[in-house]
């Protein structure tokens, strides 16, 4: 008899990746917004010769964000490398991404540096690791504006102290669809925990994607920081298990229609535009995380190389067609997800 999924796959494949930040500025320097072009230049100028030394990003390469084309920017954001905020307000602006774009550095965000570690799955120790590897060797030649009694400054007052955002994506759809995740987001909330969009703050949740990250930075350790995320983070993974194993038992029927219509969406639709396409991909997902299937591993990843190339900019590099207008993506988007789905094995 094959094992339940909640426990064949006691973390299945929920833990989506997992991102540490770093918030740093220079010693003597006033913060970005008070700073004027030249100002913001010269400390570009001077941060991106001080990475450049950095062993782990010496083989990367550094984006004058504001001297590449808006596409190009606009794929850093989708690919979660650049801040919403970096792209758009790029004048005086840098990114740093390493060869294997296992961590990036913003320059002149917020914050003068703001150093990021990404890693797949649940990996916060790891992620924690890459980033202050960055961060020490940044700091072997340049000193930072730090305060015995508050620790790191910074332009937010709310990421003084350690200056770290360790965030964990997660994806929650028996939740989503139990409507239980309001008082997830509610119960997270009282405790100092945040969850935002899967691109981060003022962004949407469609497809049950969320980013979980910790509030308090100030008072708290790093190694703190980190078990609380990990702590919460893993009882969520919990609720989102038993939430999946009550739909399951009570409500089959629910999961049955939405995982085909999930499925016949993707296989017959003409025009369909992100949030719909990243929604029905999260069902799949979901059908095939909760399968024992031997080819559930194998779905998982193709949905969600899937849900990365239908991202507006990605797609329009994919065809060719930089600058192309929402209809004619969301045509583009339907054909290549129409060739998704007759790939799609039963699960």
């Amino acid at each position: 008899m094959n094992e339940p999924p909640e426990k064949r796959r006691p973390n299945s494949a929920i833990f989506i990746s997992t991102r540490v930040r770093l918030a740093r500025n220079l010693a003597g320097r006033k913060f970005v917004n008070s700073l004027s072009f030249e100002e913001l230049s010269d400390v570009l100028d001077f941060c991106e010769g001080a990475l450049s030394g950095v062993r782990k990003l010496c083989d990367g390469r550094f984006f004058r964000m504001g001297e590449i084309p808006e596409a190009e920017r606009e794929m850093l954001v989708e690919d979660r490398l650049a801040s919403r905020e970096l792209a758009e307000n790029c004048r005086a602006r840098g990114l740093f991404v390493s060869a294997d774009r296992s961590c990036a550095v913003m320059v002149n965000e917020e914050d003068h540096l703001r150093i990021q570690a990404f890693a797949g799955g649940l990996n916060l120790a790891g992620a924690l690791r890459a980033a202050n590897s960055v961060d020490d060797g940044f700091e072997k030649t340049v000193k930072y504006a730090f305060s015995p009694a508050f620790g790191y400054l910074t332009a937010c007052p709310t990421n003084a102290g350690t200056g770290l955002r360790a965030s964990v994506m997660m994806h929650l759809p028996a939740l989503a669809l139990s409507d239980l995740m309001d008082k997830v987001v509610r119960g997270l909330g009282q405790l100092g925990i945040c969850v935002r969009g899967a691109s981060g703050e003022g962004s949407d949740s469609y497809g049950s994607f969320f980013q979980i990250s910790n509030q308090q930075t100030l008072g708290l350790s790093e190694s703190d920081i980190i078990k609380k995320i990990s702590k919460f983070v893993k009882k969520v993974a919990e609720f989102e298990i038993n939430a999946r194993a009550k739909l399951s038992s009570e409500t089959p029927l629910v999961l049955a229609d939405k995982f085909a219509r999930a499925r016949a969406v993707l296989a017959s639709c003409k025009l369909i535009d992100t949030a719909e396409a990243v929604s029905a991909l999260s069902h799949v997902r979901l059908m095939a995380d909760m399968s024992s299937s031997p080819k559930a591993d194998g779905v998982i990843k193709a949905v969600d190389e899937a849900a990365a190339a239908s991202m507006p900019s990605h797609l329009s590099a994919r065809f060719g067609l930089a600058g192309a207008d929402s209809g004619t993506r969301d045509e583009l988007r339907a054909a290549m997800l129409n060739e998704f789905a007759k790939n799609l094995p039963e699960l």
